[in-house]
């Protein structure tokens, strides 16, 4: 859907655009008719599961079950959610849960193929938390290195490119000569990409990757509090943010510990921007299994 989306300019906001794209529109309305039937085969084989579980006093304890009974909590009957509600929640769990979390793991393992001694210094770290042993879900939170490393891969690839908010009334900026005037209903597109590779927030080698920036705090030294934004900002902040970070340690310690990786001869880097940041013809690696990788089981909880 999204490699459809993106084949072409779009004119968002132009009345009766979709009229000049007619086939592609076709397309991408039959594709989301397939997703939604999907999902919706899914949420129906739910409930009827969950009602025969709710009559033997058991349920599942997994997002989409909860969803199904957000209506029905410590005994007060709330309007329960919609099938139409149920499938875009769903969407949205599957794309901000799913594809950024693994578009930041393979932007980092392509980092660090570049970068040796860093994927020197996390292997190193990973031995001195936990040595040859299982990590748990507090040595996981550990590997302080390992969030630098996040942290700057976020911000020279952010899996969100962008993020838009509306106006919801008339906004007034008095950064400059003359007072602006932001008119309510205004759409607004803030580029993170183009903030997080700012000279003018970080620094001459902006584009350059620099995990030590991190060393100092969460924001990277950038000069601008709202300068680094990987996961949004304000009440509508990215809700899945830490659950992000367990994943992705959990994720990068386990190759970390059974392979030794360098970029392959034939990668060519070309990010492109869709509606997530990816790389347009996939990241090739080389991975050298390790010797001594011996005991490489993750534990969490």
């Amino acid at each position: 859907m999204q490699a459809m989306l993106f084949r072409s300019n779009r004119l968002v906001g132009v009345p009766l655009a979709r009229l000049l794209h007619v086939r592609k529109t076709y397309d991408a309305w039959r594709l989301g008719r397939e997703v939604d039937a999907l999902l919706l085969d899914i949420i129906d084989a739910r409930r009827r599961h969950d009602a025969g579980e709710r009559r033997r006093r058991r349920r599942r304890n997994d997002l989409l079950s909860l969803l199904l009974a957000a209506g029905d909590e410590g005994g007060e009957k709330r309007r329960a959610m919609t099938s139409r509600e149920l499938v875009d929640e769903c969407k949205t769990f599957f794309f901000g849960g799913h594809e950024t979390t693994a578009l930041a793991v393979s932007w980092t393992l392509l980092m660090l193929a570049a970068h040796p001694d860093w994927q020197r210094a996390l292997r190193e770290e990973l031995r001195e938390v936990a040595g040859d042993g299982p990590l748990d879900a507090t040595a996981l939170s550990r590997l302080t290195k390992m969030g630098w490393v996040l942290n700057e891969v976020l911000r020279l690839y952010p899996p969100s490119p962008n993020v838009q908010r509306q106006a919801l009334h008339d906004v007034t900026l008095n950064d400059g000569a003359a007072p602006v005037i932001i008119p309510k209903g205004t759409n607004m597109w803030i580029d993170v990409v183009a903030m997080h590779h700012d000279e003018a927030l970080w620094g001459a080698d902006a584009n350059e990757f620099r995990p030590e920036l991190f060393a100092a705090g969460a924001q990277g030294g950038c000069r601008h509090r709202l300068g680094y934004l990987p996961f949004g900002f304000g009440g509508r902040i990215c809700v899945g943010r830490n659950l992000t970070g367990m994943e992705y340690r959990v994720v990068v310690a386990m190759v970390l510990r059974r392979f030794e990786l360098a970029v392959a001869p034939e990668y060519r880097h070309a990010p492109r921007i869709m509606l997530s940041l990816r790389p347009s013809d996939g990241i090739q690696l080389l991975l050298t299994p390790l010797a001594a990788s011996t005991n490489t089981s993750i534990k969490h909880h």
